[in-house]
């Protein structure tokens, strides 16, 4: 069992990596990638043996970096890259995590006022070092029953998921923000990748707005994205069967995680999302085996069984 799509304390999940590999040690899991927002210092901390030896399977180099489609603020997950050259792009192209959320607060604070969401700034509080600045607002605005009008959809009163996807990084919804000046473009994020010796996939495509999904023959079409993210914890034995389809028509590779960010996340548990996750290995065996001098951290730990078609 595999888990290409998780977050430590270096981007917003709650487990820091010697947490993270103890977890995925105690689920039995054979392959992980740990997928932190826009840095890679997780991989920089794997170097020590004594944090990586926690974990006795296979670890991918991997990150999620945030980028923008038509307006919409999408993630693209890079996989298999040398963490010197990735470094240097980040450094390069890349806001840090802290950089990015006090930014973020800016721009949607300026936004929301110009539209006449109602908040008292003084109530905003959040750690711009671990903590996101969209979830701050949420519960802020949430207070106030006449910003209810401002909302697309009534989920996103209800969760801080549906509050980001469905209205922040939403371009039809009236709490848009047009956020695309904090990220690096989509063919530059795709190149940044593939320059550092990666594969890019495109994150989650059901869990941005519809925009996103309608849209994604286009984006195959138009992008050097390498695979799909197939399987995905909210994701529909329908909406992966679509997506992995797809992989098979155009030719593209297939990956699939939690999204795991310990406490910060609900239901998405590393390997078994909501219970029934659980993606095999066989899943990744073709890509992983073709690139397997690229992609495995610790190749000690190479199983012959695993790399063999």
């Amino acid at each position: 069992m595999i888990d290409l799509h998780s977050h430590t304390t270096y981007s917003d999940g709650s487990y820091n990596v010697l947490e993270l590999l103890t977890e995925a040690q105690k689920n039995k899991l054979s392959l992980i990638s740990i997928t932190d927002h826009n840095t890679i210092q997780a991989h920089f901390e794997l170097l020590n043996p004594n944090i990586r030896n926690k974990f006795k399977g296979e670890i991918i180099t991997g990150i999620e970096i945030t980028t923008t489609y038509k307006g919409e603020t999408i993630e693209i997950l890079g996989y298999g890259f040398n963490i010197e050259t990735m470094q240097q792009f980040l450094d390069d192209n890349v806001l840090t995590f802290e950089e990015k959320q006090l930014k973020e607060y800016e721009l949607i604070k300026t936004q929301y006022k110009k539209i006449g969401v109602v908040f008292d700034e003084k109530n905003i509080q959040f750690n711009p070092k671990v903590e996101s600045c969209r979830i701050a607002f949420a519960c802020e605005i949430k207070k106030y029953p006449q910003n209810y009008n401002f909302f697309l959809k009534q989920e996103s009163i209800i969760t801080n998921t549906g509050f980001t996807r469905n209205e922040v990084y939403n371009p039809k919804s009236p709490l848009y923000v047009d956020e695309s000046s904090l990220f690096p473009s989509l063919e530059r994020t795709i190149e940044m990748i593939h320059e550092s010796g990666g594969l890019a996939f495109l994150a989650h495509t059901f869990a941005y707005s519809s925009n996103i999904s309608n849209d994604l023959i286009n984006i195959i079409n138009n992008y050097d994205l390498d695979g799909l993210e197939c399987f995905y914890t909210t994701f529909t034995d329908e909406q992966t069967n679509y997506l992995t389809n797809i992989c098979k028509e155009k030719n593209m590779y297939i990956s699939g995680g939690s999204d795991f960010h310990g406490s910060r996340k609900e239901n998405h548990n590393l390997g078994t999302g909501r219970g029934n996750l659980q993606i095999d290995e066989n899943v990744v065996s073709n890509w992983i085996t073709n690139y397997i001098p690229n992609f495995i951290q610790n190749k000690s730990l190479i199983k012959k069984d695993f790399i063999s078609e």
